[in-house]
């Protein structure tokens, strides 16, 4: 995991900002991109700083120009370097993602904090959050409780009738990725 290059890990595509956007539309661009932090270009596409929401904060100025408030230099890994590498920047930094340059300092993607966590979960961990979550939304939370091994699900808690126990098992085959999905210890509420 640790000598995985970043590049097999980033997000992909870049939205990033230039030097004359306003700071307002890249408070937009942010809030609708939902990233933590977009690169800023140059003329020729290269990266010479980031924004992220905490710029623009102690901006309070939503009308300066990006180039105004962004953070310069930017720190960035190159898409080569290993996941620990970029990892290590993130800490030591304080940041929650980064830009992923090529060799001429073009943004090639982002890493994240988030992006490194999905990499570090196994697929069991990742289809039980998902099951998790959609039978949470359904029945509300902790009502009923997903275990996953090898892509078997299992669904265990308190189930008025047969008719929840179905749509429960239904909605946990509704995760891609889910082998077979079955109840396990239950509780009929009465």
């Amino acid at each position: 995991m640790n000598t995985m290059p970043v590049c097999e890990v980033m997000s992909r595509p870049v939205v990033a900002l230039r030097h004359n956007n306003t700071a307002r539309e890249a408070a937009l661009m942010l809030a609708e991109s939902g990233y933590a932090a977009l690169p800023v270009l140059d003329r020729d596409d290269r990266l010479t700083g980031v924004l992220t929401s905490g710029d623009l904060l102690r901006a309070g100025e939503l009308d300066d120009s990006v180039g105004a408030v962004m953070t310069t230099p930017a720190v960035s890994v190159p898409g080569s370097a290993a996941v620990a590498v970029a990892m290590t920047e993130l800490v030591i930094h304080g940041l929650r993602s980064l830009p992923v340059v090529d060799a001429d300092n073009h943004v090639i993607g982002m890493l994240s904090r988030g992006d490194v966590l999905r990499m570090l979960l196994t697929p069991d961990d990742t289809l039980a959050a998902e099951a998790q979550s959609r039978l949470d939304q359904y029945a509300g939370a902790g009502r009923w409780h997903v275990a996953v091994a090898n892509g078997h699900l299992g669904v265990s808690g308190r189930f008025a009738d047969e008719s929840e126990r179905r749509i429960a098992i239904a909605l946990a085959r509704t995760v891609p990725g889910v082998r077979t999905a079955t109840i396990a210890t239950t509780t009929t509420v009465h």
